[in-house]
């Protein structure tokens, strides 16, 4: 959600003529995230999101759209696209497709509690179930192949104990597959900056952008890293937390716990990797947010030092 393509008052004015939200009294961009340019538009009806998608392509955007309807009709709060005067919720702004959304109340958490971590293992657990009959034909990009082409972009900027280790973790997860495992539409990137609270009541999931159909274990983990993990070094009550919440609307399989510790593996490789990629070919833009790439090798140490997770599957089991 940083700033790649800028836009004009006038630019802005124009677009917005197209819909009944009245006119435009302010915007600024949003600086949170990386893949999408976002601004806050204050209009004289209220407050609204204005995203310019800097990737997807208009087909693959209308089921990004349909998907938010969706949950929206699960009673999910998450953002609903607002339609112009002739019905499309898609337009083009800046030679990009843009598409604007209601303003949710709320603000994100920079240092999740417990209940927070409760409130969220709860909200993803309603998400994968009110998604379990929906067919979502965009499949994960993000699988052990991109982890290689990532890694071999990368190689050159890498120490040669960081390339040992990410080898040798990337041999684990080819030994260890999860083709069996219970799949359906996952966030793929629930992180604290896309979820809104008022005091510790969540009351916006955002940024659904990443959203596939894959391992609905590895979504709990990407969130689980992000969330239970204070600073890179894993919290183990919030932990416990977050997996009690979600398994008492979807309690896992026992295939699942079993593969519990080698999905939070993956899921830590795919965003160290991740981060480590926008580190060294960051994307220009106006406002544009690094993330440190060393949070996630240390809670991929930790995962793979498995010291603590004994507790967590007996608190699961």
């Amino acid at each position: 959600m940083s700033v790649y393509t800028r836009i004009t008052r006038l630019q802005l004015d124009q677009f917005f003529s197209a819909y009944t939200l009245g006119e435009v009294v302010s915007f600024e961009g949003i600086t949170d995230g990386i893949d999408n340019t976002n601004y806050f538009v204050t209009t004289t009806q209220g407050g609204f999101i204005l995203t310019l998608f800097e990737s997807l392509t208009a087909d693959e955007l209308l089921h990004f759209l349909e998907l938010l309807s969706h949950l929206g009709k699960n009673s999910l709060s998450c953002p609903r696209p607002q339609s112009d005067r002739q019905g499309n919720s898609l337009r083009r702004l800046n030679g990009k497709p843009a598409a604007v959304f209601k303003r949710l109340s709320g603000a994100a958490t920079a240092s999740p509690s417990v209940l927070h971590c409760q409130e969220i293992g709860l909200q993803l657990a309603s998400l994968h179930r009110c998604t379990q009959d929906y067919v979502f034909p965009i499949k994960s990009g993000n699988d052990l192949s991109w982890c290689k082409t990532v890694l071999n972009k990368i190689g050159a900027h890498l120490s040669a104990a960081d390339r040992e280790l990410i080898d040798d973790e990337l041999d684990f997860q080819a030994e260890n597959g999860t083709v069996n495992l219970p799949r359906g539409v996952i966030h793929a990137d629930l992180f604290r900056d896309n979820v809104l609270f008022v005091d510790e009541r969540l009351s916006g999931l955002l940024d659904f952008y990443s959203a596939c159909t894959d391992t609905l274990l590895l979504d709990v983990a990407i969130t689980a890293n992000d969330w239970c993990c204070d600073n890179g070094t894993v919290n183990d009550e919030k932990f416990t937390a977050l997996l009690a919440a979600y398994e008492s609307l979807r309690p896992l399989e026992p295939m699942e716990k079993q593969h519990w510790p080698i999905l939070l593996r993956a899921a830590a490789l795919r965003f160290w990797l991740s981060r480590l990629e926008h580190q060294c070919y960051p994307r220009p833009g106006e406002i544009t947010q690094q993330k440190d790439p060393l949070i996630f090798r240390r809670i991929l140490l930790q995962h793979r030092q498995q010291t603590y997770l004994s507790l967590n599957l007996r608190s699961t089991a």
